[in-house]
C-alpha cells in the first residue's frame, strides 16, 4: 500500500519552522529501500538546501556501529562478550571495582549500558580526538562508577568509547592507533555500499557543516525565535572516542544500515557482513530503562499508551502498548543532531539529520514513523493483528479452519471422539474429557446455532502458537482460541469455545442510553473522541446481561449492562486483542 508522505513532510516542516537548526533532511525507509526523502533550510548560511546524499555527523547513532563491530569479532571468535575489558585494554588491569564483590565489567555489560558507569553528557562529546596514548593515559588514572556492573541501564559515552578501545586492540597489532575506525568502515560499510559514511570529516563527499546558535535553547531555557547568527562550527577531527559518536553519514547510507537491521527478521540471504542472528540480538532488550506512560486527549492516537523502555546493544529498544517494538537511536553533538528509528514488523522506518548543536527532530521522527505504522496496521487487512505469530501462521490457519469446521459437523450424539487424535494432542482428552465437550458443545449450539460457513475473520495472535478468532454463528457468534502443541507436526493442545448470542435489543438500548449520561466517565471517556458503540457484545447471555465494546479514540471501553449499568475503561494491555475484536465485530 502507497504511504501517506505528505504528512511526513508536514511534521518535518512544522519542527523545521521551531527555528532550531539551519537545516534538516529526512527519508521514509521501507525495508531496505528509502522510498521518499525530503530537507528544509540550507547547509550554510546563503547555501543551498540538504539532500539526502548530504552528509552529516550522526552522533551517538555511531554506537551501533560499534556494536555491530564487536558483535562481528565475536563471530568470528576474536572476542568473548562475557569476559572482563581488562582482558582486552590492560590499563585496566588496575580499576578498582565498585566493591569487593562486585563482577567483572565485561563487553556484554559495556554494549548494554549497564556496567556501572555514571552517564557523562556532554563531557564524552569534548573527548572525541583523543589520541590513543592521551586515552591510555586516561585509563591508567581510573575511572569513577556509580553502582555494581550489571544491575541497572545508565547511558554512558565513556563505555563505548572502552569498547572502541577492544576493538583497536584486537584487530591493530602493533599499530592499534584507528584501527576501529578502519575496521568498521572496511568491514561493515564498504561490504554494504555506505560509500558516503566514514568517521573523518575529510572522508566524506558533501559535508554539511554544524552550527551553534549564539544561545542554544536547551541552555536559555525557551525557544528563541525569529532570525538568529548561526556560527558555523569547525569539523572535528577522528579520535578515540569515536567509538562512541564519531561517525558521518548521509540518510541515503543510513537507509542501507536501517535495512540491514530490519531484513534481520525475514527470510533468505541479504548479503550483510553481520549474521542476521547477531543484528536481531542487538535490537532486543537486554537492559531494562524505565516505562513511561502517555495521555492524549486529541489525534490518532488519542489514549492511554505505556511504553517499556531499554537499551540493546548500541540501540534503544521500547515495546510499546499500542504498535509493538521500536528500535531506535539518537545523536546529539556541538554542530548537529540526528536520529534513525523503526519498527520490525512493519519493516518501516524513519531518520532525520540536522546541523546545529543538539536540535536534531528526534521527537518528530518518532511521530512520524507511528503515523505510518498506524496507517499500516489500518489497512493491512484481517489478519494485520497475528504478526506475533510468524512462522506458525499456516499451522494455525489451518487448525482454526479444522476447529470451526469440527464444530460444524460434530455430532454429539453419535460414536466418534470430538478430539480426533489427527487433529489433536493427547493432552486434550485428559484435560476436557469427551463427554464434557460433547455437552459444551450442545449448550452452545443451543444458544447460537451453527458456525457459518467459511474462514474465519483473521485473527488476533497473543503467542506464536495461539490465535483467537472471531467465527459467525446461526444467531450469534463463537469466538474460538486454539493453542498449538510443539511438536514436529503441531496439533491443537488447548480449544476453547465461547458463545455468544446476538443481544437483545433492550439492552442495546440500555448501552446507548448509558452513553448519554451526564457522569465523569462518560465525560472522560468523550474526551477522548466520538465514542462508537459496537452493538454485537463481547459477552452475555442474550437477553438478560451483556458487555458492550465502545471505542473512543484510540481507548477502549466496557459497558456492562444487567442489574445495573457499569462503564469502565480496559487496560492498554487489553487493547491490542480489542483492535481485533472492534474491527471483527464490525463485520
Amino acid at each position: 500500500m502507497s504511504l501517506n508522505t505528505s504528512a511526513v513532510d508536514s511534521l518535518f516542516q512544522e519542527r523545521f519552522e521551531e527555528n532550531l537548526t539551519p537545516g534538516l533532511a529526512y527519508g521514509v525507509v521501507r525495508g531496505s529501500e528509502l522510498l521518499h526523502s525530503g530537507a528544509f533550510g540550507a547547509v550554510r548560511d546563503g547555501g543551498p538546501a540538504p539532500t539526502a546524499e548530504s552528509v552529516f555527523r550522526i552522533a551517538s547513532m555511531s554506537k551501533s556501529f560499534t556494536a555491530a563491530a564487536v558483535l562481528l569479532l565475536r563471530d568470528r571468535g576474536l572476542v568473548d562478550l562475557d569476559e572482563a575489558i581488562a582482558q582486552y585494554v590492560p590499563e585496566l588491569v588496575d580499576q578498582a571495582p565498585y566493591s569487593a564483590d562486585s563482577p567483572a565489567v565485561t563487553l556484554r555489560l559495556l554494549l548494554s549500558m549497564s556496567a556501572g558507569l555514571p552517564t557523562d553528557d556532554p563531557w564524552g562529546d569534548r573527548q572525541e580526538s583523543l589520541s590513543y596514548d592521551d586515552f591510555g593515559t586516561f585509563l591508567d588514572g581510573g575511572f569513577s562508577t556509580g553502582q555494581e556492573p550489571g544491575v541497572g541501564f545508565e547511558y554512558s559515552n565513556l563505555g563505548y568509547a572502552l569498547l572502541g578501545r577492544a576493538i583497536e586492540n584486537v584487530v591493530g597489532g602493533s599499530s592499534p592507533e584507528g584501527a576501529n575506525r578502519d575496521f568498521v568502515e572496511h568491514e561493515l560499510l564498504a561490504p554494504l555500499g555506505m560509500t558516503s559514511s566514514a568517521y573523518s570529516p575529510d572522508a566524506v563527499p558533501n559535508l554539511v557543516p554544524g552550527h551553534v546558535p549564539p544561545l542554544h535553547p536547551a541552555w536559555a531555557g525557551d525557544r528563541l525565535s525569529g532570525p538568529r547568527t548561526w556560527t558555523e562550527a569547525a569539523p572535528v577531527a577522528s579520535g578515540s572516542f569515536a567509538a562512541m559518536g564519531g561517525m558521518h553519514s548521509s540518510v541515503a547510507d543510513l537507509a542501507r544500515w536501517v535495512g540491514g537491521f530490519v531484513s534481520a527478521f525475514s527470510a533468505g540471504v541479504d548479503g550483510h557482513p553481520l549474521s542476521k542472528a547477531s543484528r536481531r540480538e542487538m535490537q532486543q532488550l537486554h537492559r531494562f530503562g524505565s516505562v513511561s506512560s502517555s495521555l492524549e486527549l486529541s489525534g490518532p492516537e488519542a489514549g492511554i499508551g505505556a511504553i517499556a523502555v531499554g537499551y540493546g546493544y548500541g540501540l534503544m529498544v521500547d515495546h510499546d502498548s499500542r504498535l509493538g517494538q521500536f528500535v531506535h537511536h539518537s545523536g546529539g553533538y556541538p554542530g548537529y543532531g540526528s536520529r534513525m528509528v523503526w519498527h520490525p514488523a512493519s519493516g518501516l522506518g524513519v531518520i532525520t539529520l540536522s546541523n546545529s548543536t543538539y536540535a536534531g527532530a528526534g521527537a518528530t521522527a518518532m511521530a512520524a514513523l507511528r503515523s505510518l505504522v498506524s496507517e499500516e496496521l489500518a489497512g493491512g487487512g484481517p489478519h494485520r493483528f497475528s504478526t506475533v505469530v510468524k512462522g506458525l501462521r499456516p499451522r494455525l490457519d489451518s487448525a482454526l479452519e479444522a476447529a470451526v469446521e469440527r464444530l460444524r459437523t460434530f455430532d454429539p450424539e453419535g460414536a466418534e471422539v470430538f478430539a480426533l487424535p489427527s487433529l489433536f494432542a493427547d493432552n486434550v482428552e485428559l484435560d476436557a474429557p469427551d463427554a464434557g465437550r460433547r455437552a459444551q458443545i450442545t449448550q452452545a449450539r443451543a444458544k447460537v446455532g451453527l458456525p457459518l460457513g467459511g474462514a474465519p475473520y483473521g485473527y488476533f495472535g497473543r503467542a506464536m502458537g495461539v490465535a483467537l478468532a472471531v467465527v459467525p454463528a446461526e444467531k450469534g457468534r463463537y469466538d474460538i482460541e486454539v493453542m498449538l502443541s510443539p511438536e514436529a507436526e503441531p496439533r491443537i493442545q488447548t480449544l476453547r469455545i465461547n458463545a455468544v448470542p446476538d443481544a437483545h435489543g433492550g439492552l442495546v438500548a440500555a448501552a446507548r442510553a448509558a452513553l448519554e449520561e451526564n457522569s465523569p466517565v462518560i465525560a472522560a471517556l468523550r474526551a477522548f473522541g466520538v465514542p462508537e458503540l459496537i452493538t454485537t457484545p463481547l459477552s452475555g447471555d442474550g437477553s438478560s446481561k451483556a458487555d458492550f465494546l465502545v471505542v473512543a479514540g484510540a481507548t477502549y471501553w466496557k459497558i456492562a449492562v444487567g442489574a445495573k449499568t457499569v462503564v469502565s475503561a480496559f487496560p492498554a494491555s487489553d487493547h491490542p486483542r480489542l483492535t481485533y475484536l472492534a474491527s471483527a465485530l464490525r463485520g
